[in-house]
């Protein structure tokens, strides 16, 4: 990557669950202060638990950093309790739309209140409408009603209400319409650049992660497998084949192509 001031440095951990399930084997990454960078790769490549592994939720899940280090900010923090690197200015957005159901939409977001360190819980509020106005309409509406593009936004608006320099996004576009899709995506380049908040973002579409990250890595069976800008990424020919499912005229591969392509990635040799 570019010689950048880096937020965060993930030096070459290791990760076990139960003390003997391996699953990331020497995962070197790097977010440079006020950047984002993408983490590509299929179901089960690892890419979930890098980042539990770095906003300290591992250990809800009996697993932990074995090897390597994790530095945010110049500190060690791959010991720390989830709830310290919270106050820290980390803040995961878990996949799957978490909200708390049964809350409006508006409660859903003053929960992520009570570790802001400046300005008032409306400031804050304000600041989430004007990026999401559609959470304004909705804001006392229980929130396990409203649309899934809506719980989705109200996630990431409640990221937003503590104040975080560093947010971990896990699976962003996963089971939204594309009109949505590029919405919530619109607004997070538009939030990362007004509100200089370093990005890691975590997403099974190449394609949109490309044109969001400047600069990705690829993840596959927990290790990183290649690293690159995202220009010459997608015009990387493992790229294209495997993730943007393109060939060498641009068209899209068919499944069998690529089930055969599988077989010969360059990385895997």
């Amino acid at each position: 990557m570019e010689a950048a001031e880096a937020i965060l440095k993930i030096n070459n951990i290791e990760v076990k669950y139960h003390e003997v399930i391996l699953v990331l084997k020497g995962v070197s990454i790097e977010v440079p202060r006020g950047g984002i960078v993408a983490l590509l790769g299929a179901n089960g490549a690892g890419k979930s638990t890098t980042l539990k592994a770095i906003s300290g939720l591992l250990k809800t899940e009996d697993g932990e950093v074995t090897d390597g280090a994790i530095e945010y900010e110049g500190r060690h923090i791959h010991h720390e309790h989830a709830s310290n690197i919270a106050r820290s200015g980390i803040v995961q957005v878990i996949e799957g739309r978490r909200v708390f159901e049964h809350l409006t939409v508006e409660e859903n977001l003053k929960v992520g209140a009570h570790l802001r360190k400046t300005g008032s819980v409306r400031e804050g509020l304000d600041l989430v409408y004007h990026y999401f106005p559609r959470l304004r309409e909705k804001r006392n509406e229980t929130a396990g009603l409203v649309s899934g593009g809506e719980q989705q936004m109200t996630v990431v608006g409640r990221a937003l209400m503590t104040e975080p320099k560093l947010v971990l996004l896990d699976e962003p576009s996963m089971g939204l319409a594309p009109k949505l899709i590029h919405e919530i995506f619109r607004i997070i380049t538009q939030l990362h650049r007004e509100q200089h908040i370093s990005i890691l973002l975590v997403e099974q579409n190449a394609k949109l992660a490309l044109n969001v990250a400047p600069h990705a890595y690829v993840m596959e069976t927990g290790r990183i497998v290649m690293d690159d800008s995202s220009e010459k990424l997608m015009q990387n020919e493992d790229i294209k084949d495997f993730y943007l499912g393109l060939t060498d005229k641009g068209g899209k591969k068919s499944f069998r192509d690529v089930k055969h392509y599988k077989r010969r990635k360059r990385w895997l040799a």
